[in-house]
C-alpha cells in the first residue's frame, strides 16, 4: 500500500498527468456509457418497438415521435396527441427537441434517443474539471470531481438514457464555471440553454447569489478587499447574468413553442399563449405534484436522499422470470442510486467545507483564497440545489425522487474532492492510505452497480 501511495505521489510531480488522466476518464465513462447501448431488446430485434424504453424514457422518447410526427404506439403515452406538437408540456421542449431530431437524423431507436444523454455526460464531466479550475483550484482536485462524477452511478445512468436532467446540469457546470471565471453574460446564456432542458436549470440563480453572499461576507470578515472592490461589483455581475438568463429563455421558449407546440396532454388542449402562458402551466403542472400523506412508490422526502433511503429501479428485466419482454437478452438492473461511497464522505465534507469558511483566513492559516472558494462552491451549489427540494417538500408537500438530486451532486462532488485534497495533502500514511481504498471503493461501486455488471 505504502508503495503505491508513493507512486502516486510521484505521478502527482508530473505537471500533465492530470489532464493524460482527464482524457483516460473521459474515454472510459464514455465507453462505459455507450456499451450495449440499445439494450434491453426482445428478439429478434428488428423494429424500434422491441426496445425497452428505460423509466421516463416513456414520456420524453414518446413526446420526441411526436414531435418528430411519428405517432406512438396504441396506448402508450402521447398516443392521441395531435403530431409535430409537444405533449409534455409540463417540461420546457429542448430535450424532445435535440431528440426529434436525432430521430430524424438517426432513425427512431436508442441510438437517437440516448446520443443526447451520452454526449451531455461527457461535457458535463469535461465542465466538472472548467468548474473547479475556475474555482481557483489545481488540477489535481479538478480531475477528481470529474471523476466523481464519471463513477457516481446516478449521474453514470442518467447519462445513457433519454431523459432530461443530465442535459441541464451540464449546462448548469457550464454557467457557473464561466460565471465564476468573469463571463457573467456567457453565463447567463449558457443557464438560459440549461432551462431549455428543464426548468430547474433556474436553481442556478440561488446558487450564485450564494457565492456572491460568500464573498461579501468572506472579504468584510478577512478584510481582505481590493481598495476598488464593493458589494455592489458582486450584485452588478448577478444582475447582469440572471438578467441575460431569464431574457434569454424566455426568447428561446418563444422559438421552441414556435417548432412545437406545447400541448397539455391532460386537459387536451393546445397552450398559445405564449412563454408566459407555457411557464404558467409548467409551474402549476409542478404545484399540483403534491403528497400530502407522505412519499407513495418511488417518491422520497428529500432528507432521504442524502442516505440512499430510497433508491428506484428504473429497469429490471430477468431472463429466468416471466416478462413481457420474454426474450429477452441480457439481463437488466438499472439502479437509480448515488454511489454510497461517493454519499458516504457527502456530509463529512459539507461540514467541513462550512467549518473553513467559518475560521478566520489570515497569512499564517496556511489557506489561500482559492482554498476557501472551492469550499464555498460546495457549500452554495449544495444549499441553493438541495434546500430548495427540501423546502417544497416541508411547506408543500411537494412530491419528490432521488433522482433529483442528479442537480444537486456537483456540489458534493466539489465539496468531496476538497475534503479528499484536504487529506491528501497532510502526506500522513494512515490518511493517505485511507483515502486510496475510499477511491477504490469508488472505482468498486460503479462497476458492481453498472446496468449491465450482470452480463459478466
Amino acid at each position: 500500500m505504502h508503495s503505491a501511495i508513493g507512486a502516486l505521489r510521484r505521478l502527482g510531480s508530473w505537471p500533465a498527468a492530470p489532464l493524460v488522466l482527464l482524457a483516460v476518464v473521459s474515454v472510459l465513462s464514455l465507453g462505459a456509457r455507450c456499451l450495449l447501448l440499445d439494450e434491453p431488446c426482445q428478439s429478434p430485434c428488428t423494429q424500434s418497438g422491441d426496445h425497452a424504453l428505460i423509466f421516463d424514457e416513456a414520456y420524453y422518447v414518446n413526446a420526441a415521435r411526436v414531435i418528430a410526427g411519428i405517432r406512438p404506439a396504441p396506448g402508450a403515452h402521447y398516443a392521441d396527441a395531435p403530431l409535430g406538437t409537444d405533449p409534455n408540456a409540463e417540461h420546457p421542449q429542448g430535450v424532445k427537441l435535440v431528440m426529434a431530431a436525432a430521430i430524424e437524423l438517426f432513425g427512431d431507436g436508442p441510438f437517437a434517443w440516448r446520443i443526447g444523454s451520452i454526449l451531455m455526460g461527457s461535457i458535463a464531466i469535461l465542465g466538472m474539471f472548467a468548474l473547479v479550475r475556475s474555482a481557483g483550484a489545481g488540477r489535481w482536485s479538478a480531475l477528481c470531481a470529474s471523476t466523481l462524477m464519471a463513477c457516481d452511478n446516478l449521474t453514470l445512468v442518467h447519462s445513457r438514457i433519454g431523459t432530461l436532467d443530465i442535459y441541464v446540469v451540464a449546462m448548469m457546470i457550464w454557467g457557473i464555471a464561466l460565471y465564476l471565471r468573469g463571463h457573467p453574460l456567457l453565463a447567463g446564456l449558457a443557464l438560459a440553454v440549461g432551462c431549455c432542458f428543464k426548468e430547474v436549470g433556474l436553481y442556478a440563480l440561488p446558487v450564485l447569489a450564494l457565492i456572491e453572499l460568500g464573498h461579501v461576507l468572506l472579504r468584510r470578515r478577512d478584510r481582505s478587499s481590493p481598495a476598488h472592490w464593493s458589494p455592489g461589483i458582486s450584485l452588478a455581475r448577478l444582475l447582469a447574468a440572471s438578467s441575460v438568463m431569464i431574457v434569454a429563455f424566455l426568447a428561446l421558449l418563444e422559438i421552441m413553442d414556435a417548432i412545437a407546440t406545447p400541448y397539455a396532454d391532460s386537459e387536451a388542449k393546445l397552450i398559445t399563449g405564449g412563454p408566459f402562458d407555457h411557464l404558467a402551466h409548467i409551474f402549476s403542472y409542478a404545484a399540483n405534484l403534491t403528497s400530502p400523506h407522505g412519499p407513495q412508490g418511488i417518491a422520497s422526502y428529500p432528507w432521504q436522499w442524502l442516505i440512499d433511503l430510497q433508491p428506484i429501479v428504473y429497469l429490471r428485466i430477468s431472463a429466468s422470470l416471466p416478462h413481457a419482454l420474454d426474450a429477452t437478452h441480457p439481463v437488466v438492473d438499472f439502479l437509480g442510486m448515488v454511489s454510497p461511497p461517493i454519499l458516504l464522505l457527502a456530509m463529512p465534507a459539507l461540514a467541513v467545507c462550512l467549518y473553513r469558511l467559518a475560521r478566520r483566513r489570515t497569512p499564517d492559516s496556511g489557506r489561500s483564497a482559492a482554498d476557501q472558494e472551492l469550499a464555498l462552491l460546495g457549500v452554495a451549489w449544495f444549499f441553493g440545489t438541495w434546500t430548495i427540494f427540501e423546502a417544497q417538500s416541508a411547506l408543500d408537500s411537494r412530491t419528490s425522487y432521488l433522482y433529483y438530486m442528479v442537480v444537486v451532486m456537483p456540489g458534493i462532488y466539489v465539496a468531496v474532492s476538497y475534503l479528499v485534497a484536504l487529506g491528501w495533502r497532510r502526506r500522513n500514511r494512515w490518511l493517505s492510505g485511507l483515502t486510496a481504498l475510499w477511491a477504490l471503493s469508488v472505482f468498486v461501486a460503479v462497476v458492481v452497480m453498472y446496468p449491465f455488471v450482470a452480463l459478466f
